[in-house]
């Protein structure tokens, strides 16, 4: 064997190498724990958690718990989704009024933004004063819903957001969606012949990589095009879907409960090329409840 064709095995094999460690990262979980009454539960160990990626137990390698105790104030990364595609006329004020209420809520240190979903200038960073006025300006038929093509678009500002929030690393995100569950609530396709499964994949591997979750906020009264809640988008990411909303204050709450209160479980997941993985996380006590994301994407 000459020395130049060692040489390029060797450069093949380091190659490999690289490669295979780039397919591998630090998946990083972000769990809500909460007992029967809703309440968030502090204080459990990692030894407390059993994750499994794919049907298969993993080791919890990362560990850290995030709660608002002893005066403790927890930094809170939020954004509200305004969706101008999916209502028609007549639903601008009820939208504003839940949105400007959220915004009533957020207080040193939160971070939060508002976005409409069909306004593409709009980024998900900003002040009060930048929420208020896009608040202000929202017209829920500022476009007219196109089906397909509606859903594709939502699927990709949510990659979007998530994109410009990653960078926040070691933090559980809200994205709130104040619209009807079809654009809100995105279903997961049936398989890869739809049309809509790129779109799929590649914001829950955005979502996932920034520990971002969906919450789908419907506004009482809505015009709802379906009654699909299950499979979706939300239940998806580790969020939650509230239909026919009459208390925005409840809603409020477990959205800033669910931003203030969770666990950070971080582990390595077996090589694959699957695009989209299950996640399955739970808490070995009896009369607990768990909140977090069942699947995660590959970043390609």
């Amino acid at each position: 064997m000459t020395a130049r064709f060692a040489a390029a095995l060797f450069a093949i094999g380091v190659a490999a190498a690289a490669a295979q460690q780039q397919a591998v990262y630090l998946v990083e979980v972000d769990a809500v724990v909460t007992d029967d009454a809703g309440k968030p539960v502090v204080g459990l160990k990692q030894e407390d958690f059993d994750v499994k990626d794919d049907g298969k137990k993993v080791e919890v390698k990362t560990f850290d718990a995030v709660a608002e105790t002893g005066g403790r104030l927890v930094a809170r990364s939020i954004v509200l989704l305004l969706d101008d595609s999916g209502f028609g006329a007549g639903n601008t004020l009820p939208v504003q009024q839940i949105a400007r209420t959220f915004v009533a809520r957020m207080a040193a240190p939160d971070e939060f933004s508002v976005i409409r979903l069909s306004n593409r200038r709009d980024e998900a960073f900003g002040d009060r004063l930048e929420a208020l006025l896009r608040i202000s300006e929202y017209r829920s038929d500022a476009m007219p819903f196109f089906g397909r093509e509606t859903l594709e678009n939502a699927l990709q500002v949510l990659a979007k957001v998530s994109r410009t929030l990653e960078p926040i690393e070691h933090r559980r995100k809200a994205i709130v969606c104040i619209g009807v569950p079809d654009i809100c609530g995105v279903q997961e396709p049936t398989g890869r012949t739809s049309l809509v499964w790129r779109f799929w994949i590649d914001a829950a591997t955005a979502m996932a990589r920034a520990n971002a979750s969906l919450y789908s906020l419907e506004p009482n009264g809505a015009p709802r095009r379906s009654n699909l809640t299950a499979n979706s988008v939300a239940e998806a990411t580790g969020g939650q879907v509230f239909l026919s909303t009459t208390d925005v204050g409840r809603t409020i709450d477990i959205v800033r409960r669910d931003t203030g209160n969770y666990y950070l479980l971080g582990y390595w997941p077996a090589v694959s090329d699957k695009p989209l993985h299950s996640v399955e996380v739970k808490v070995n006590r009896r009369g607990l409840h768990v909140l977090a994301r069942h699947v995660r994407g590959v970043p390609s």
